[in-house]
């Protein structure tokens, strides 16, 4: 029986609403991004909580062609949902894939240009819109980190070609990254998480010295990727820039 003081069209609307948010996998809270976490040595990612970066940095002189991504997001997971009194953990999450969405924030003339063209192109949305297959699981309750392509060797290579990206960072991008799975019963989608990468070409090269080193560096660089977040030490070999640098064997 319906109260005579709730009208029928508020619950329609709020059957409407529970429909959507079914459809689209995601009830806020249940499923979370808390932090970006910083690497460790070796390039392991902590699940300790207060092991985290607010924000990161890009350096477009530092991305390899060969390398697969200009920059990394480590994110760590949260299961919120309920644990099960007893037996199969219903509500295990099984990660399959995250979603990486790019936006410039301030960008100049030619940047926002090319963010235009990208976002006018269906063919071009890979650059800015990126998604990476995963595999893992998250029981109720538990946390998990992973390790994400998130920026393309393509977008870098195109913001360089813009010539208005200098030594002191002058572009920030923000990154809203999204996880997706499943449990036994249902697609599950994260809370999206947003997290800004200031972007630069040089900042992070610490020292510049001709091939080989004679003594180890002192600034050995992002343990997953070099041309993130630390500085780091590099050596010149002809016109190729080594970092970190090569160490001459005594």
């Amino acid at each position: 029986m319906i109260a005579s003081n709730v009208p029928i069209r508020h619950l329609v609307s709020v059957a409407a609403l529970s429909f959507i948010a079914s459809a689209c996998g995601r009830i806020p809270g249940q499923f979370e991004i808390l932090n970006n976490q910083i690497p460790l040595e070796d390039c392991v990612i902590p699940t300790n909580q207060t092991v985290y970066s607010g924000q990161g940095t890009l350096d477009l002189s530092l991305v390899s062609s060969a390398g697969t991504t200009a920059y990394y997001v480590f994110p760590l997971l949260k299961n919120n949902l309920d644990p099960p009194s007893g037996g199969i953990d219903t509500n295990q999450i099984d990660l399959k894939s995250f979603a990486v969405d790019i936006t410039p924030v301030g960008a100049q003339p030619q940047t926002q240009a090319l963010f235009d063209s990208i976002n006018a192109d269906s063919s071009l949305s890979w650059i800015a819109h990126t998604k990476s297959l995963w595999s893992g699981s998250i029981g109720s309750g538990g946390m998990l980190s992973a390790f994400v392509n998130a920026v393309p060797i393509e977008l870098a290579s195109r913001l360089r070609g813009t010539k208005e990206i200098g030594i002191s960072p002058s572009l920030a991008l923000n990154l809203r990254v999204r996880a997706f799975g499943s449990t036994t019963t249902k697609d599950i989608e994260s809370d999206p998480f947003d997290f800004p990468i200031y972007v630069c070409d040089g900042c992070l090269v610490a020292n510049l010295q001709p091939c080989p080193y004679t003594v180890a560096p002192t600034n050995p660089g992002n343990a997953c990727n070099v041309a993130q977040d630390t500085p780091v030490d590099c050596c010149l070999a002809g016109n190729d820039l080594l970092c970190p640098p090569s160490v001459v064997t005594k």
